[in-house]
């Protein structure tokens, strides 16, 4: 039996918000230990997004802490009281890993920068995440999730073309941001196997995101062609007669559907709609030029058929058409419950909640993530068990505000 990757190693989780919170869940989903910093009485910023259980605005009961933070371990320590900094420093000296988000120069500023925490500690691998870096003539701007899409190119390619650009649902910049993240923390584990060194890892979110882009298709485009990538609604957004097409989506009977060519299959779909004219040369030769023919033959033959039988029909013969399923869908899926993707935790404050599991499989036998912590759950055990304060010392420490 193997069990986790990242089994004793240790993290401090210096961040706000998703991205950060994201990077060391995945650590955590590997096996890592997660100690959580947050400011005491009001907690990570997270604690205060939406929705709550029951409508109940708490700082127990929010969604996305739960979801983010599940299997960490909580204390509160106030970086910028008196005596913090050298708390911190004895936490970060029995560290593998530490991960922020702080405004770009801030932990400088308080002597708590890479360089004063490698000092003591040579093997530290620390990763700040930000918007725009540690440099550069916008690091100091404001970001958030909007600000990614549009910095990144992504909002400029998406939505219909004689409309506004749009953003993508959801937080994606962001769990980008924190994906990159702990990637790269994994390779500086590697290397710090061979070297015993630590490094300093600098994330852009909106780089993140917009490493994502297909440098073929978008940048290079755009470079060597000189054809500017633009909105395209649900289509594929190259533009040239001889791309590859079908890739959009398309009503049936009872929703909507994903179709998209094979390219080991070009001819299946003709099979598939029992149309001849998408089997001819002419058409396979210049799928794009013949986009909108080619979207209402498929639209003719999807209009009498749900989702799940045409799906099923194209899946047969390995045309990749998928439905687009509700939210209450994808957590009814059989596929996420022969995979048990989503898993019952239970929590003190918000109660038994379904929550996603890791996107990658763990070991057979490794236990699910434990719940989220409460805010300052864990001082006792981290404050007095490792760092050998007497309950006296943390009772002062309380009294101070400096946890």
């Amino acid at each position: 039996m193997t069990g986790p990757a990242l089994a004793g190693l240790n993290v401090l989780d210096l961040s706000e918000g998703i991205s950060g919170g994201y990077c060391t869940k995945v650590l955590s989903d590997l096996g890592a230990q997660v100690i959580k910093i947050e400011a005491s009485v009001v907690g990570d910023c997270t604690r205060r997004m939406g929705p709550f259980l029951n409508d109940v605005p708490s700082i127990e009961a929010s969604a996305p802490f739960l979801y983010l933070n599940a299997g960490k371990k909580s204390i509160t320590l106030n970086i910028e009281a008196d005596g913090a900094k050298s708390i911190l420093k004895e936490l970060a000296q029995k560290t593998d890993i530490l991960v922020e988000s702080f405004k770009p120069g801030y932990l400088a500023e308080l002597g708590l920068g890479y360089p004063d925490l490698e000092e003591a500690n040579p093997g530290l691998i620390m990763a700040s995440i930000s918007y725009f870096g540690q440099d550069g003539p916008y690091r100091d701007y404001e970001g958030c999730e909007l600000v990614a899409f549009a910095m990144s190119g992504y909002m400029y390619l998406t939505g219909d073309e004689d409309r506004e650009p749009l953003k993508a649902g959801g937080y994606q910049a962001e769990y980008q941001g924190g994906l990159a993240a702990a990637m790269a923390i994994l390779a500086a584990l590697n290397y710090r196997d061979y070297t015993e060194e630590g490094q300093y890892i600098d994330v852009s979110t909106i780089e993140a995101l917009a490493s994502t882009l297909d440098g073929v298709s978008v940048f290079t485009t755009l470079e060597h062609d000189g054809v500017l990538p633009r909105r395209a609604g649900t289509r594929l957004i190259r533009r040239e007669p001889r791309a590859p097409y079908p890739s959009t989506l398309l009503p049936c009977k009872d929703g909507w559907i994903h179709v998209h060519y094979s390219p080991s299959n070009p001819e299946g779909i003709a099979l598939l709609t029992g149309n001849p004219r998408l089997a001819d040369p002419e058409v396979l030769g210049a799928m794009n030029g013949h986009a909108d023919e080619i979207d209402q033959i498929i639209t003719d033959w999807l209009k009498d058929r749900t989702r799940e039988e045409a799906q099923a029909l194209a899946q047969e013969i390995r045309i990749p058409f998928t439905m687009v399923q509700s939210i209450p869908e994808v957590m009814d899926d059989p596929q996420h419950k022969a995979r048990d993707f989503f898993v019952a935790i239970d929590h003190p404050a918000a109660g038994p909640l379904k929550y996603p599991s890791s996107p990658f499989a763990a070991p057979e036998g490794q236990e699910q993530p434990a719940r989220a912590p409460l805010l300052g759950e864990h001082n006792q055990q981290i404050y007095c068990q490792v760092l050998g304060r007497s309950s006296q010392e943390l009772s002062r420490l309380t009294d101070l505000n400096v946890i």
